[in-house]
């Protein structure tokens, strides 16, 4: 009973793969083949692996195939903004070259002008320091002229208090050499003369005396300067040429009379180292050495590059 069964089943198997093998059994080309020998079964796999690579390589295409065209695109906008980038370099080029170039005479003409103002600085530095040197000389002789004068005014008090007042002058008018009023001109010439320098101005008869007396024609000279000095013209300057003739005539005396009208009326004139001078040779002469002395002396720190201050040096006694 039971092999009956057994081969029964068996049948229905058989039968049942029969049908089944005559519908497709073995189809490779089939979507879902059956019955495939293990060859077979190998290939349907590779089949689909294939087909599946297919599409992702079709798939794969499209997608690289728009990615090109995208590249082109980029590549087309980098190219344009690469020469609009390559023109903006230029121009940036050309810009810092321009600065550079404006930067270099900038700092030339920086450099130039601080030199200029550099110098401008040194020079009024110098200026200065010379200014203030010479402001601190001026005090200085300023001072030393102060000295100066106040010497002056005490040797005028001096000579005042103790030389040829009015009354000795008058008296010393009275006692002139017989021979000096020997050789005074006759009336009549005098008057001609007087008469004739009337005729001249002031100024015009001052230049003609000062000529006299550069010649030593005192004699001429003297009455002109008189003449003026009655009139009150530059009186200082004429009692100074009087004194002149005086002492070159050796009276000393009248000469420090005439000597020191002059100094009490100008006593900043050119002639003064002259008329200290003079003075003190006509008080050594009168034996008054210790004004000789001090006029001398006087003379040496007051104008000390003169002429006078010279010969002064050599008069005074240490």
């Amino acid at each position: 009973m039971i092999r009956l069964i057994i081969s029964i089943s068996f049948l229905i198997v058989s039968v049942s793969w029969a049908e089944t093998s005559m519908f497709g059994a073995g189809n490779l080309d089939s979507p879902e083949p059956y019955g495939l020998t293990k060859a077979e079964a190998v290939i349907v796999k590779n089949k689909k692996i294939v087909t599946k690579n297919e599409k992702t390589l079709k798939k794969t295409n499209t997608q690289l195939q728009d990615l090109n065209e995208r590249v082109g695109g980029i590549e087309s906008l980098l190219e344009g903004e690469s020469l609009k980038l390559n023109k903006v370099s230029i121009t940036l080029n050309k810009t810092i070259e321009n600065f550079t170039l404006y930067s270099q005479t900038s700092t030339n003409e920086i450099n130039k002008n601080s030199e200029i103002i550099a110098n401008m600085q040194n020079t009024i530095d110098a200026d200065l320091k010379k200014i203030k040197l010479q402001i601190e000389q001026n005090n200085k002789n300023l001072q030393t002229i102060q000295k100066s004068f106040d010497k002056i005014v005490v040797l005028v008090n001096d000579i005042n208090s103790k030389y040829v007042t009015k009354d000795e002058f008058n008296k010393l008018l009275l006692l002139l050499d017989k021979k000096l009023i020997d050789n005074k001109p006759n009336k009549k010439d005098v008057s001609s003369k007087k008469n004739e320098n009337e005729k001249k101005s002031k100024k015009e008869q001052l230049k003609d005396a000062k000529a006299y007396f550069k010649k030593d024609y005192f004699t001429k000279a003297l009455p002109i300067f008189e003449n003026l000095i009655s009139q009150n013209y530059r009186p200082a300057e004429c009692n100074f040429y009087v004194g002149e003739i005086k002492y070159y005539r050796k009276k000393y005396k009248e000469a420090l009379h005439y000597f020191k009208n002059s100094m009490t009326l100008y006593d900043k004139a050119k002639y003064l180292p002259k008329l200290l001078l003079h003075s003190a040779v006509s008080f050594e002469k009168l034996g008054d050495n210790d004004n000789a002395q001090n006029f001398y002396n006087t003379i040496v720190e007051i104008y000390p590059e003169s002429i006078e201050a010279k010969e002064a040096s050599k008069k005074i006694k240490t």
